[in-house]
């Protein structure tokens, strides 16, 4: 039978922001505020496009007396962007707010800086793993996505493995990613190739070339094509993505594959170089605690002690989920993404 997940709509989301839990409470070291106030500022560097700008008009309604500035794009652009400008001894983000291979690459090239947030206590050990500087603060997962007005339940897919021969009725119906500049993307990539090996990995990428799926641009440009029929079928969607567009009442499905969904940890860190590193601690606390409000209301599964899985979605530990070592991921990544090219036919 097929695991699908119908994720909350507009009008329980506006609940859920209510009875997530109680942080409202909980607040933030007064010194700390008046620290953060005194620098007046804050550059933030996320990569999730929809729910930073949410995040910081949170923060910005609870101390307006701090400006938040921010850049979003995709996680390894904002990556790619903090080296250039470090590079050029002109660095800018205080705060960054990825998935967790580019916060492992950051903590690999010393450009995150080292906070116990107070909040860390209320989370698993897990949210701080062994070594690092970041706070994992919520899990996105990878599964499939159909329009349902076009595909029908029978004919969609059910597996990783079903694109290795895909079904003649999904050409040019495809849509997929690319893992040089999606992190999402390469996290899927990895994943594919550790748990299926490169033989297995690279037929699901030749399936995908067989049936002309087509690689989006940008993350708005697939989701669009999707709701719109005109490519019904995404190669792999993210829950924080899906739950967005579902709450609007687009006609779509979330499909957990079979072998398993691929799970990425999705943090928060001090950059190294911040200007205003207390207000970047006082933004960490904030995720930590009233953020994760934000981050249930969003139908996604916010890792803080107590917070119950949004609604209309199965408890996180009921769903299958494939590993995936972040670690030798990044370590394999310029041979991965080479040997990609070779298999796709993308250059």
């Amino acid at each position: 039978m097929r695991n699908t997940i119908a994720l909350m709509s507009a009008r329980w989301i506006a609940i859920a922001v209510m009875v997530a839990f109680c942080t409202r409470g909980m607040a933030a070291d007064p010194r700390l505020i008046e620290a953060a106030e005194k620098e007046g500022q804050l550059t933030v560097y996320g990569c999730d496009v929809s729910e930073t700008p949410m995040q910081v008009k949170r923060f910005s309604e609870l101390y307006p007396k701090i400006k938040v500035l921010t850049y979003v794009a995709g996680c390894w652009q904002i990556y790619n962007r903090h080296v250039h400008e470090k590079a050029a001894g002109k660095p800018l983000a205080d705060i960054f707010y990825a998935t967790e291979d580019v916060l492992s690459k950051l903590d690999d090239d010393h450009e995150t800086a080292a906070y116990e947030s107070p909040e860390l206590a209320n989370f698993p050990a897990s949210a701080r793993p062994r070594g690092s500087l970041y706070s994992l603060y919520k899990v996105i997962l990878a599964g499939f996505a159909t329009n349902t007005d076009v595909i029908d339940s029978k004919t969609a897919p059910q597996d990783w493995l079903d694109f290795v021969a895909p079904s003649p009725s999904w050409k040019s119906k495809i849509s997929f990613y690319d893992p040089r500049t999606s992190s999402a993307a390469f996290t899927v990539l990895a994943s594919l190739e550790q748990n299926f090996g490169d033989q297995k990995a690279g037929d699901i990428y030749a399936g995908l070339k067989q049936a002309d799926a087509e690689l989006a641009p940008t993350t708005p440009v697939g989701v669009a094509r999707l709701v719109s029929g005109e490519k019904p079928i995404m190669f792999y969607i993210l829950t924080n993505q899906f739950g967005v567009m579902k709450a609007k009442g687009a006609p779509m499905e979330f499909i957990v594959p079979k072998s398993g969904a691929i799970s990425m940890g999705f943090g928060v860190s001090l950059a190294s170089s911040a200007e205003h590193p207390n207000a970047a601690r006082l933004f960490v606390d904030y995720i930590l605690s009233e953020g994760q409000n934000v981050v249930h209301a969003r139908g996604e599964y916010g890792l803080r002690n107590g917070l119950a899985a949004p609604a209309g979605l199965p408890e996180l530990g009921d769903i299958k989920i494939m590993p995936t070592d972040v670690k030798r991921a990044l370590a394999d990544q310029k041979k991965l993404l080479t040997w990609w090219q070779s298999t796709s036919g993308i250059q």
